[in-house]
């Protein structure tokens, strides 16, 4: 009987190697059939920034909200989860817009034994970004600072079946909300491609142009202090490239797949760090 379970064991593992393989060749042949190059529009443009400025007002309320601060306390069992040290995540939104798409979602994570000064510091620690979140995030500067307020310019490398490459600048906004909380808010004011990364042709194609793999970014950082730690959540937001008419249902699983798994990754990250930094 045991050897029987550890064959069907085996089998199974070696199935779903076999169909995480056989995904990733589909994606790379669909994202192939797709046109190299995809313009930003206006009307995308406007249609993420409309999704921004509403989000912008309910992150406004939910920041001076005395019950409902954090995501992950809207559910009971998410909030055990993540004080069993679990990271939880959430698809909120994938919206179609002309000619783009947009997708938001959050996630969150209980840092037992930190406190909220230490998770500052390691945010706003830019020099060692490369280490933190490398090789996804390299190249960073920082390009101004004034008080709670600081611009960023860093490399994105993203990699899933295809790779691709942006240099991209941030506006970073740290808002104190009393001696407990803090928000965070980080808005893209510059994406362009590089093309031919790491080659002497290297270069960075102007704003809009390129693969459409990312056009905009926007996350939104909520932490409390309290339970012997700190609860820090990520709402992420982005525009990108829409998926052509009759792929959707083909490409649009494994794209979300990698929103979760890219969100899941930049919060283990910063666990990692502020662990370290104890």
């Amino acid at each position: 009987m045991k050897s029987m379970e550890a064959a069907n064991s085996k089998v199974t593992r070696g199935s779903t190697r076999h169909l995480g393989a056989l995904l990733c060749l589909l994606l790379g042949l669909l994202l192939a059939a797709l046109p190299a190059q995809a313009e930003l529009k206006p009307e995308t443009t406007a249609a993420y920034q409309k999704y921004i400025a509403a989000l912008d007002t309910e992150m406004a309320a939910q920041d001076h909200s005395q019950s409902g601060f954090l995501w992950i306390d809207r559910d009971p069992a998410r909030q055990q989860a993540v004080r069993r040290g679990e990271i939880a995540t959430q698809k909120v939104k994938s919206l179609s817009v002309p000619e783009g798409m947009i997708q938001h979602w959050i996630g969150g994570v209980f840092l037992p034994g930190a406190n909220l000064a230490q998770v500052e510091r390691v945010d706003q620690d830019y020099a060692d970004y490369g280490k933190i979140y490398g090789p996804d995030v390299s190249r960073v500067k920082v390009l101004s600072h004034d008080g709670n307020h600081f611009v960023v310019s860093y490399r994105i490398t993203k990699t899933k079946v295809l790779t691709a490459v942006m240099d991209t600048v941030h506006a970073i906004d740290y808002m104190p909300l009393g001696p407990t909380r803090m928000a965070v808010q980080s808005r893209s004011e510059s994406v362009r491609q590089v093309e031919d990364a790491g080659k002497p042709s290297e270069r960075d194609l102007a704003e809009g142009e390129g693969s459409g793999f990312l056009w905009a970014m926007n996350s939104f950082w909520r932490m409390e202090e309290r339970d012997g730690g700190v609860y820090v959540e990520c709402e992420a937001i982005t525009l990108s490239r829409d998926v052509p008419f009759g792929l959707g249902a083909l490409v649009d699983p494994i794209l979300q797949s990698f929103a979760e798994e890219s969100l899941k990754k930049t919060i283990e990250a910063k666990r990692q760090a502020v662990g370290s930094s104890k």
